[in-house]
């Protein structure tokens, strides 16, 4: 039946049901046709390339979001739209340019700040290339891979230190917290002197691209001085050489590491997805080695004090580490032992080669020269005024509740005379509200309690030398950098005897018995009140608490890269086996409980045609994406298998092409149709073969262009789970088909 051309308000209600039923095609020509009789409605236009984007048809969407920027030239969103789709078409800098406009269109739209700081290294053209280069001071992003690569001609070690973390801080913050102080007192010693025989070089993960680009060394040391000293994340020199660098490493190639290099990972890298598959493929093509520094596994041992996404996070990051790793850096003894705990769970002989890099380091060798008592976090202290500090991130874990009632008890048993101001230096953390809610419903201890989120560390330098004593509170600790900051101030440290914070206090620390409220009130009473325990206390601080320098640590590090560049490799594809007749989800876990199965099962997506797990499965990319099953020696012999693959169809129908390749057989073909969004069990049943690995090739064909999660895709095939065993194990082939048809219901 023909639709009525003069009744718009059908057409409108038509289109709207077919949208409903995400028939978007249907719906965006019911669209085009309401546009036909009232032209000048730009929003139902926008509404016609909304459905041609979901249907797949990016470019035909841009175009009609084109004809709505006519009629509409000044709406944000509509330049947020047009921002979407030229992303999806992989026009980065366009899509740069329109997030631009919808931001200055609109200053306060969050989806376009969002975006335009997202695509802000995307920004290009000659006045901005010219900016950078005076930022930068020369140096373009094509000669950064061939730089690195002549820096390393005489090394016979050649290091990559992965400094994606700092970069990232940077992105949003200028103050360095405790690990991102580390990765620069290391590294940038590093890079100023290195080892004889050792090539040092930096680099960043593209969490786009899914790998390596290569980072401007004198660049990043001018970064780091910026950081050191000041804190306005907005002031022009430091935007100007931030953006700069994000810039140059954008226009820069991916870097082919060279012949069994060693890629070091001084910070984190567990909120970065598929950087173990981005990792492995570095492996297969160069023998890359891969060397992370675990500060602590608190997420695994009080997890209570943590996001739940960051406890997630770890247990996706540590779980595969015992697989990936040539070895591993950490920063105390009691860390070495979680580490070897944990790993030890999970499988017995997982554990890697770890050495241990103390960080007690003095950290006034960081601190640019320059500061003094007209800094910015001291004017809010008299000039003469005794204070403690309590340097640590406001969060449940760093426990300020049970320092804040101390502090609070103190003052109304010795008056406010008697009692220092607490000066607590620490960004705004989680789990903190019993903290804050004592502190803001008692006026007394908010008279008492200084909070300072942002501070540079000139700043903090100044802080740790002007104050009269230090506290440093926690329910675990992988070292405690405070402590050895406020020793190397020549400060007395009241600290819980726990976990690594008896080696970063040594016999210089003034302990207290963990989470006990009475001792840190003694304690406190002791450095307040007793002019002579002081004195005493002072000068065991003085004798005992001695720090190395940064360049001492440095050597340390290197001393232990250089060992471990000494051990032979083991590819991490070479340390595992799938389980025949074992289920293997391909979705992302979720779960807060280490576990090797996931980390197998994620092992199998080979090569680069794979997007990050999601919560559902995973999708290839469009074109190949490969499978790599490594398989068990066979007893009796090999024997017919039968492979099972739970997939997913996009939102388009699609026919898949699967390729099984096997050594001592030919490639067999197999053609999949699927309709759009179709779910199906595929079962394939395979010739016996003695080989040690089976691959899948999935050609998705074109795939279908979409934008998810903030990046441009071409969805290919989605994959659920697959499951492997021979074609006789009917107990297996039985529990399959049963998990995946009924429900499993369990006694009580």
């Amino acid at each position: 039946m023909a639709l009525p051309p003069s009744d718009p308000d059908q057409l409108l209600r038509l289109a709207d049901s077919h949208r409903a039923a995400r028939d978007y095609l249907a719906a965006a020509a019911a669209y085009r046709q309401f546009v036909a009789l009232r032209p000048e409605d730009w929003t139902i236009i926008v509404q016609e390339g909304h459905c041609l984007k979901e249907a797949g048809r990016v470019a035909e969407a841009l175009a009609r979001y084109r004809e709505a920027e006519v009629l509409a030239p000044g709406d944000a969103d509509l330049q947020v739209q047009i921002g979407h789709a030229l992303k999806v078409l992989g026009r980065w800098r366009d899509a740069a340019r329109a997030y631009a406009r919808a931001l200055s269109l609109q200053p306060g739209n969050e989806d376009a700040r969002r975006e335009a700081e997202a695509t802000a290294e995307w920004m290009t053209g000659p006045e901005i290339e010219a900016a950078d280069r005076a930022a930068l001071g020369g140096d373009d992003a094509d000669a950064l891979a061939a730089g690195m690569a002549a820096d390393d001609e005489e090394a016979t070690v050649r290091v990559v230190f992965d400094i994606t973390d700092v970069l990232l801080y940077f992105n949003a913050d200028r103050t360095p917290t405790g690990i991102q102080r580390v990765q620069i007192g290391i590294v940038t010693r590093a890079l100023l002197s290195s080892p004889p025989g050792m090539g040092v070089s930096l680099a960043i993960f593209d969490l786009r691209e899914r790998c390596w680009r290569p980072v401007d060394r004198r660049g990043f040391l001018r970064l780091c001085t910026l950081a050191a000293s000041g804190s306005d994340p907005t002031d022009p020199e430091w935007v100007a050489l931030r953006d700069a660098m994000r810039r140059r490493v954008n226009r820069a190639s991916p870097l082919r590491f060279p012949r069994d290099a060693l890629l070091v990972n001084l910070g984190n890298s567990w909120s970065m997805p598929d950087y173990f598959r981005a990792l492995r493929m570095a492996q297969r093509d160069s023998g890359l080695r891969y060397i992370p520094f675990v500060h602590d596994c608190v997420p695994l041992i009080v997890p209570e004090h943590c996001l739940m996404t960051l406890v997630q996070n770890y247990v996706r990051w540590f779980a595969p580490l015992g697989l990936h790793v040539h070895g591993i850096l950490c920063n105390s003894e009691n860390t070495r032992r979680d580490v070897r705990r944990l790993t030890e769970q999970l499988r017995p002989g997982l554990t890697p080669p770890a050495y241990v890099v103390r960080l007690d380091a003095d950290p006034r060798a960081l601190v640019p020269p320059g500061g003094d008592g007209r800094l910015a976090a001291l004017r809010v202290l008299g000039e003469a005024e005794e204070f403690a500090l309590f340097v640590a991130t406001l969060e449940s874990r760093k426990n300020h509740l049970m320092v804040f009632t101390a502090w609070l008890n103190l003052l109304r048993k010795h008056g406010p005379q008697a009692v220092p101001r607490l000066v607590c230096v620490g960004k705004p953390g989680w789990h903190a509200d019993a903290a804050m809610s004592l502190l803001q419903n008692s006026p007394e201890l908010q008279r008492h309690v200084v909070l300072m989120p942002h501070v540079s560390d000139q700043e903090l330098d100044a802080l740790y030398g002007r104050c009269a004593f230090t506290v440093y509170n926690s329910h675990y600790e992988g070292w405690g950098l405070p402590i050895t900051e406020a020793l190397a101030h020549g400060k007395i440290v009241i600290t819980p005897a726990h976990s690594a914070l008896t080696e970063a206090g040594g016999d210089a620390a003034l302990y207290f018995t963990p989470q006990s409220l009475p001792e840190l009130t003694e304690r406190l009473e002791q450095v307040m009140l007793d002019p002579a325990f002081r004195a005493a206390q002072e000068a065991v601080v003085r004798a005992k608490g001695r720090p190395r320098s940064w360049d001492a640590v440095k050597d340390e590090a290197m001393d232990a890269i250089a060992a471990l560049a000494a051990r032979p490799a083991q590819p991490a594809v070479e340390r595992f086996t799938l389980e025949p007749g074992r289920y293997y989800s391909l979705r992302r876990q979720d779960s807060i409980e280490l576990s090797l199965e996931p980390v197998l099962a994620d092992m199998v997506r080979e090569g680069p045609g794979w997007y990050p797990l999601d919560d559902w499965g995973v999708h290839c990319a469009a074109g190949l994406a490969t499978l790599r099953l490594p398989l068990p020696e066979q007893e009796g012999g090999p024997a017919p298998l039968r492979l099972a693959l739970e997939m997913q169809a996009p939102r388009m129908a699609m026919e898949v092409l699967l390729r099984i390749r096997l050594p001592d057989a030919a490639p067999l073909l197999f053609s999949v149709p699927l309709a759009a969004e179709e779910a199906a069990t595929c079962l394939f049943d395979l010739p016996a073969t003695a080989a040690r690995v089976l691959e899948v090739e999935i050609d998705s064909g074109e795939g279908l262009p979409a934008l998810q999660h903030g990046e441009a895709r071409r969805l290919g095939l989605g994959l659920r789970g697959f499951m492997l065993c021979r074609l006789d194990d009917h107990l297996s082939r039985l529990a399959f088909l049963e998990s995946r048809s009924f429900a499993s219901v369990n006694a009580e």
